[in-house]
């Protein structure tokens, strides 16, 4: 990538990537049709970024991104599509000390091609996608802060989506929402004495989801495809709290907890028997917790997580109903530094307590397990 300065107002950044991926799927399993395939994918992308400051407190930008994406396989008559795409924003920010305020304006344009039947298939999507976001800062510091936001998102599927095998479900439409984001922030940081770090967010929202891509078990046993909820309308809150202490020199406590409630509901057709029904595998109480020990060179974490109810298909039925799990984490790490380098040692035991589990119908988790790791950080 490449940042300029041009004067003390205008500042421009290029970037630019390829990759390239060589994937190999194999299926052997003698219940179903035999699998060995080999997927080749290419991904070009350059992006380029330009902010103008209009103002002491207020800038403007401008930013194209092109990506282009081409995949292939051995499998026979398979389509080989091509993508490209263009992505034009124009964005403003303006900063006071008592709040701060973005919006935005996005442009897609993209372009698939592929081969089908002898013949070349063209196929175009273009979308606007405009963004609104405001912090405010009532007692005019960051001790208090209070966040909204609204903004359209679009989304096309990826060619994974669309076309690996058994996954893979070539007439998916694109995915677009509509998402509305209020909540606060409280935080504050000291220095010295007992009580080192406190935060607590909270933030509700509501989204309308128009052709939802959910990935979805088809029934045999690691086989999924992909689909389009035709319209979901969700609804929700979220929680975090965080605090850090530290009793002595060298040693801190830290403790995170976290909650989600989601509502999650399919509104596509008041004629089928799941309209307004829960969708499938979105539980409505979610959570985790999280305490850590340091000392020194030492790091002691236990972690716990939680899934409530839900359901695996789109009735919710008993038939379809699934229990609560939850999981309950260790690890324990030591730190060292050799030369220019850090050395980390890392014990992890995984669900302690051996609980059965099934985060997907027939999908069942392991037990308790262990890991030992080492990373070199350089």
């Amino acid at each position: 990538y490449l940042n300029k300065s041009l004067g003390q107002r205008f500042s421009t950044r290029l970037l630019a990537k390829y990759a390239y991926y060589n994937t190999h799927y194999v299926n052997r399993d003698t219940t179903t049709l035999r699998v060995d395939n080999t997927y080749r994918q290419q991904e070009f992308f350059v992006s380029s970024s330009n902010v103008y400051e209009i103002l002491p407190c207020w800038s403007a930008s401008l930013a194209y991104d092109l990506k282009w994406n081409k995949l292939d396989a051995d499998m026979r008559a398979f389509v080989r599509p091509h993508r490209v795409g263009h992505y034009a924003s124009v964005a403003t920010a303006y900063n006071h000390p008592w709040f701060n305020i973005q919006g935005s304006l996005m442009a897609q344009f993209i372009g698939d091609t592929r081969h089908e039947r002898m013949q070349t298939v063209h196929a175009s999507q273009r979308a606007l996608t405009p963004a609104v976001f405001v912090n405010a800062y009532p007692l005019r510091s960051k001790l208090l802060s209070l966040r909204a936001f609204a903004k359209k998102s679009y989304r096309m599927p990826t060619f994974n989506d669309l076309y690996y095998t058994d996954l893979g479900n070539a007439s998916l439409q694109p995915e677009s929402a509509l998402q509305y984001n209020v909540g606060f922030v409280v935080e504050k940081d000291w220095t010295s004495g007992l009580l080192r770090h406190v935060r607590w967010q909270t933030d509700a929202y509501y989204n309308t989801v128009h052709d939802k891509i959910v990935a979805y078990p088809k029934g045999q046993q690691f086989r999924w495809t992909m689909l389009n909820l035709g319209k979901v309308h969700i609804k929700g809150i979220d929680v975090e709290g965080e605090l850090a202490i530290a009793p002595m020199e060298g040693l801190q406590l830290s403790g995170r907890v976290q909650y989600t409630y989601q509502d999650a509901r399919d509104v596509t057709d008041p004629t089928t028997s799941y309209y307004r029904d829960q969708i499938p595998y979105i539980p409505w109480h979610s959570g985790s917790a999280i305490l850590g020990i340091s000392y020194r060179d030492w790091d002691l974490n236990y972690s716990f997580l939680y899934a409530g109810e839900r359901y695996n298909q789109q009735e919710n039925i008993e038939r379809n109903y699934m229990q609560p799990w939850y999981t309950s984490d260790c690890s324990l790490s030591y730190s060292m530094p050799v030369k220019k380098t850090m050395l980390k040692a890392t014990f992890e035991v995984n669900n302690i307590f051996s609980q059965d589990y099934d985060v997907i119908l027939n999908y069942p988790m392991p037990k308790r397990n262990y890991a030992i790791s080492l990373s070199v950080q350089l």
